[in-house]
């Protein structure tokens, strides 16, 4: 097994898919390979960019076992703020904490609150003035920004506190961070935010606080929303971490007998589980990729987890995509065990 996922690896790398790479496949008690590539180490740090969204939905499920709210709470219950809002109140007052981790809240996809003045209830508010809720299920930054709100108004405290409170001590993680604050052996994830100018031009959008095309982003959030707007501190991205810290956060989901974080890994509707994506890509079970070329992927029928850390956007990303090499890792390590 071994040697062929080295082969695998090095031909997507040949073919410039990613410059760097790390990769930790593991059972409930044991390694099953671990390897870095390029210029990362094993305790490299990467920007996990909507991985983040994993962490977001556990500290969800972690306060729903304590009893602070339910599935089936509502956005009007868990965040009252959102009473002085009117289009906020009429079009999702009833939006429970369960259709925003399953994505299907009728929530837009994506936009660019930094391009607009005001705090984001207030912009998310003025967005919804002439625009409808999405039927079905749409894959929305949005909703876990709403849920990192939900957690800091739950808690009373920041983001970082309920990372380290719940998920960094409970699971004796060492590195996985909010903003860190030592920029050493943290993997570049792109130069400036070219492909975000993009997409707000094509939105006729204005924004001249743009980070520099020929800067290497190292330590601060690649992530638009994450970095201009949120200062680094979001629900939907912002996190650093090294791959060990995620194959232990992957553990407790392997080992884990509590109901609701094995139904957190069940379809729900539209391949979404409480957080979860399934699909061909997460054979035997879920998992979950974000933008910067970071993934992970669970599955309790096979006692496998595998993480995967690359900084894609150093590389040739206008013409590569990282599914297909997720999905044949997938597959590779399901054939050998």
């Amino acid at each position: 097994m071994e040697k062929n996922l080295d082969g695998l690896i090095k031909r997507y790398m040949d073919l410039n898919y990613f410059p760097s790479l790390v990769v930790k496949a593991f059972g409930a008690k044991e390694i099953f390979y671990e390897k870095a590539f390029g210029d990362a180490k094993l305790d490299t740090l990467f920007d996990v960019a909507s991985l983040t969204k994993i962490v977001t939905s556990t500290l969800v499920l972690k306060f729903i076992g304590e009893g602070r709210f339910s599935l089936q709470s509502s956005l009007e219950e868990v965040l009252p703020a959102i009473g002085a809002y009117k289009n906020l109140r009429d079009k999702f007052g009833k939006t429970s904490i369960q259709e925003l981790l399953t994505h299907s809240s009728g929530l837009i996809d994506w936009y660019p609150f930094y391009t607009s003045g005001g705090d984001f209830l207030h912009i998310l508010n003025k967005i919804y003035q002439k625009t409808e809720k999405i039927k079905g299920t749409l894959y929305s930054d949005l909703n876990f920004m709403l849920l990192g709100e939900i957690i800091k108004y739950t808690s009373g405290k920041n983001l970082d506190d309920c990372l380290n409170d719940y998920i960094k001590e409970p699971l004796a993680i060492e590195d996985i961070y909010y903003n860190p604050r030592n920029k050493e052996n943290i993997a570049p994830s792109s130069y400036g935010n070219i492909i975000e100018e993009n997409m707000c031009r094509e939105r006729n959008l204005i924004f001249e606080k743009w980070r520099d095309r020929e800067r290497e982003l190292i330590g601060e959030v690649n992530d638009g929303n994450g970095f201009y707007f949120f200062k680094g501190l979001a629900g939907h991205a912002g996190i650093f971490a090294n791959a060990d810290a995620y194959l232990k956060l992957g553990r407790m989901y392997l080992e884990s007998k509590e109901s609701l974080i094995l139904n957190s890994m069940k379809d729900f509707g539209g391949n979404r589980g409480l957080g979860w994506q399934m699909g061909e890509m997460y054979p035997y079970g879920c998992g979950h990729t974000g933008f910067t070329g970071t993934s992970i992927w669970i599955s309790r029928d096979k006692g496998l987890g595998v993480v995967i850390f690359s900084n894609r956007l150093m590389g040739n990303w206008q013409k590569s995509n990282l599914n297909q090499f997720r999905r044949e890792v997938h597959e590779m390590l399901v054939k050998y065990f």
